[in-house]
């Protein structure tokens, strides 16, 4: 899908009404700019920065992600995306508005815009936090100032918070 002018203007207005919006709930643990630290891929081997490359913010429940990886044939794959998180004690929801995935082959990347909302049960340990991503793959555990984000049988990447 090709992204309009007119998709652009409608992202912008829906991303500023949500993030001023003070009935915005989240979770204010995330909140923050995190770094990806390293990526362990299923036969052993650790990438770290500058192989791979990752970096989160969440502000106000607003959640921008980007992350560039490797692939096996020495191409570069990449995910960008930007999304709404909601918390409650017993679930997270996630609303996406815009997705944009390279693959690494060679064609031009795939472009989401917008989405339902899906929502995921979470459980709460103490300080920890975890809960299946409702729109991604990844199983997350988050503690603190680290959270590990596991699809299993093609990665396990470790996060951190920037202080």
């Amino acid at each position: 899908m090709k992204i309009s002018y007119g998709m652009i203007i409608t992202l912008t207005v829906v991303l500023a009404v949500f993030a001023g919006s003070p009935a915005f709930a989240q979770d204010e643990g995330l909140e923050g700019k995190w770094v990806l630290t390293k990526r362990k891929l299923p036969d052993g081997t650790i990438l770290r920065p500058p192989q791979v490359q990752g970096q989160f913010s969440v502000h106000r429940g607003l959640n921008q992600l980007v992350v560039f990886w490797p692939m096996s044939n020495g191409s570069s794959a990449s995910l960008s995306s930007i999304s709404k998180w909601e918390w409650s004690e017993s679930e997270v929801a996630v609303t996406p508005f815009l997705m944009i995935f390279d693959d690494g082959s060679g064609k031009p990347p795939a472009y989401s815009v917008g989405g339902d909302t899906k929502r995921s049960p979470v459980t709460r340990n103490g300080g920890v936090v975890s809960y299946q991503h409702p729109t991604d793959p990844p199983f997350n555990v988050w503690d603190g100032d680290h959270l590990t984000a596991t699809f299993e049988g093609v990665f396990v990447d470790y996060w951190e918070r920037v202080r």
